[in-house]
């Protein structure tokens, strides 16, 4: 009978043996002197190590291992430092592709020299788990899982690392154990909503032609909708509850899979950062923590689905997300809706902005407050900054005109022309609810903010 660590080392030792042979093709193909250097190095730990496999499994140990595995753990550590440091390098979207794919690579191969350096069980290391779940995440997170061995490789290899380390059964209860529930408490109150004038209408019974109508009408540009009905028979709020923490603990590896988190409550303030942390850290440390002196921490514009694809399962595109509408000319054209997670605790926001798509805002689990402004108005849009366009952002901080946070840096008598002056014109406010589907047309500037534990999906299509 195969055992699991033996099932994951063959798996492993097949994918080394491929990119002994993948790397070498590479090798010979780049014009990148540097990049062709590591690459030769990269192939050299990968032979390497289906040379230890060999002696790993062998009945009769060498009294002599050929692999010296101090040197083998130092050159690959060496490979995944020169590669990571070509991320600081270059500017993000205009790093070299073969860095990101010899970085995944070498991730990969750490993370069987890992596995081959763990004697005993494997049904239940979880140092082991940790280390290498967490290798295998950064990789798809930071580099886009750009492995030779196709994108689809490390999920494979997730999959079935969560399959041999959690007994089935053990599984399935996992999942349906749903009775705890995050908190649906608004600890610090929601804005004053007696203005019904400007509240966002709220429809349902829409068919998608009626919606195309709408969208496309000559005569007046869309405005914002609350749909109340679009999503009423998502597994998310009805069999896999994303509202119980238990149930997104299931799907995550037990909360080992790590997600990006932003620290600090904006992009735009000084002191704002991100980090990389395991899911199961982020609800401890964030999400369930409702205190205002708690730091802020908020999984935002993360296309969470695509690296957990055991949550996308819980989820369905909109209908309209497959409208006819206008193209702007200003953006290219998307094949398929881009998908985003956005979850964290009350407090959390995101400051006012415009996107480039049209986008149907789901609200998930608890409560969201947007305001909205045409794209016809002047709401101050930020320049470069640190050589970065931020001027999809206004530099109007909303949380500090409306007093809901601090404003150090203004008076009471600017704060209060601001917010005259925003008042004056065309805008929209709502509280989204668990179900609630949002339409923000494309070009419409909104900020949001969490009231309570929220998790929302957001459908970016054009």
């Amino acid at each position: 009978m195969i055992s699991g660590r033996d099932e994951i080392l063959s798996w492993y030792r097949d994918a080394a043996q491929k990119l002994v042979d993948l790397l070498t093709k590479t090798r010979d193909k780049s014009q990148d002197i540097d990049a062709a250097a590591v690459t030769d190095l990269v192939a050299r730990q990968a032979g390497c190590l289906v040379a230890l496999h060999h002696e790993v499994l062998a009945s009769k140990p060498s009294a002599q291992p050929r692999i010296n595995r101090e040197i083998l753990t130092q050159r690959l550590n060496d490979c995944a430092s020169i590669c990571y440091s070509k991320f600081y390098a270059y500017r993000f979207d205009r790093l070299p592709s073969h860095w990101r794919q010899l970085y995944t690579d070498t991730l990969i191969l750490t993370t069987f020299h890992d596995i081959l350096s763990h004697d005993g069980d494997f049904s239940s290391p979880q140092k082991l788990l940790d280390t290498v779940v967490s290798k295998l995440d950064r990789a798809l997170i930071t580099a886009g899982g750009a492995s030779l061995l196709g994108s689809a490789w490390i999920e494979k290899t997730l999959r079935l690392l969560e399959r041999l380390s959690i007994p089935d059964a053990q599984q399935q209860r996992a999942s349906k154990r749903a009775r705890r529930e995050f908190s649906s408490d608004e600890p610090y109150g929601r804005p004053d909503l007696t203005n019904t004038g400007r509240l966002v209408p709220r429809c349902q019974d829409w068919s998608l032609a009626a919606f195309e109508r709408y969208m496309n009408d000559a005569d007046r540009a869309p405005r914002p909708l609350i749909f109340t009905d679009l999503v009423r028979g998502w597994p998310a709020l009805t069999s896999n509850p994303w509202k119980s923490p238990d149930y997104l603990l299931s799907r995550t590896f037990g909360g080992r899979r790590l997600v990006p988190v932003e620290i600090g409550r904006s992009y735009v303030d000084d002191g704002w950062g991100q980090d990389l942390v395991p899911f199961s850290q982020f609800l401890a440390q964030y999400v369930e923590q409702q205190s205002a002196l708690a730091e802020v921490g908020y999984l935002a514009q993360h296309n969470l689905f695509q690296q957990i694809p055991a949550l996308r399962h819980d989820i369905c595109v909109p209908d309209f997300c497959w409208a006819s509408v206008p193209e702007s000319g200003r953006t290219k054209r998307l094949e398929v809706p881009q998908l985003n997670a956005w979850f964290g605790p009350a407090r959390t926001i995101t400051p006012l902005h415009t996107d480039a798509y049209h986008n149907l805002l789901v609200q998930v689990v608890g409560t969201k407050y947007v305001r909205l402004y045409p794209p016809w108005r002047n709401m101050q849009p930020r320049g470069r900054e640190d050589g970065v366009d931020m001027s999809n952002t206004s530099a109007v901080d909303l949380g500090a005109v409306e007093g809901w946070d601090d404003s150090p840096h203004m008076s009471d008598d600017e704060r209060k022309k601001i917010k005259r002056d925003l008042s004056e014109g065309e805008n929209w406010e709502c509280v989204l609810g668990e179900g609630d589907t949002l339409l923000i047309p494309m070009g419409w500037w909104h900020y949001v903010r969490s009231l309570s534990v929220s998790f929302s999906v957001s459908f970016w299509w054009n």
